[in-house]
């Protein structure tokens, strides 16, 4: 049995903050903008998605799942900005230039890479193949999505934000692997803001808290909601998807011009707390 966990301070419950509709960008900031995101048929890809379309912008989705990627398309069919998209495994490096070359061949505002995905294991428990399995989803396909997009994006001096983790450059118990892979992103990102910034092309990265989506199993969930946002994010809430494509959407306008090689925690200062701890029974020996 695992111990329970100290009670902390958090902020009122009612508060017109969670009242407000966070969107802040004016309805037709992307009119005439082009956009890829990866990963856009579920979660937080497919608000990403949603939001840019909203907005006025023509998205390519990619992804693994048609019948996912076919929801994304109803969600937004009415909406003022335009939808398509295609299948493709990232992680196979020639399909996914392949899908991405097409994808931005008319040229590129904003790229979003967010596809991704971890499971929970401690560094003692992670298997070669599982290890290199998250990295190459997490590190080697954003690594592939951005050099295959680098012409389109300098032809229109896009910007590429990349969605990372809470606290990857402090580390996370249970994540490892992703952690890793996603702190090498951020070192990937901080590299392209100097390397690139003469072609106009802006790299950042944002790092969401706990993100409660419908894919997560109900016993994740469940942990998330009870465990961790109580004790490890100072505000005491889970981060929403619509903060995560507000931010987005701001860091790929106009309005985020001046923004390059930045970590942007989105996560209510998980990154300040305790951290993102996503085993059960931490520290060791902490069960009764």
């Amino acid at each position: 049995m695992t111990a329970t966990p100290a009670a902390r301070f958090h902020p009122p419950a009612e508060s017109l903050d969670w009242e407000s509709d966070v969107r802040v960008l004016t309805p037709d900031s992307f009119a005439g903008r082009r956009a890829i995101v990866t990963g856009a048929g579920t979660g937080i890809g497919q608000g990403i998605a949603k939001r840019l379309v909203e907005l006025g912008a023509h998205v390519v989705g990619l992804g693994r799942r048609v019948d996912k990627l076919e929801e994304t398309a109803a969600i937004v069919a009415k909406l003022p900005g335009t939808f398509e998209w295609t299948t493709v495994d990232l992680r196979d490096a020639e399909a996914a230039r392949a899908a991405l070359g097409a994808a931005s061949e008319p040229g590129l505002d904003l790229l979003v890479n967010n596809a991704g995905g971890q499971f929970y294991a401690g560094i003692d428990s992670l298997s070669d193949r599982g290890f290199r399995s998250v990295v190459d989803l997490n590190l080697n396909a954003v690594f592939t999505a951005i050099s295959a997009c680098q012409g389109a994006l300098a032809r229109r001096g896009g910007a590429i934000v990349s969605i990372s983790l809470s606290g990857v450059d402090r580390g996370s118990v249970g994540i490892g692997h992703s952690s890793a892979a996603r702190a090498g992103v951020l070192a990937l990102t901080r590299t392209i803001a100097l390397e690139w910034a003469h072609l106009g092309i802006r790299a950042n990265c944002i790092g969401p808290g706990a993100v409660l989506t419908s894919q997560l199993p109900p016993l994740v969930t469940t942990d998330l909601t009870d465990r961790v946002v109580p004790t490890a994010i100072p505000s005491g809430r889970a981060t929403p998807i619509e903060d995560i494509a507000e931010t987005v959407a701001f860091l790929g306008s106009p309005a985020g011009r001046m923004l390059t090689g930045q970590l942007l925690q989105v996560d209510g200062g998980a990154h300040l707390g305790a951290g993102l701890h996503m085993l059960e029974q931490w520290p060791p020996g902490s069960s009764d």
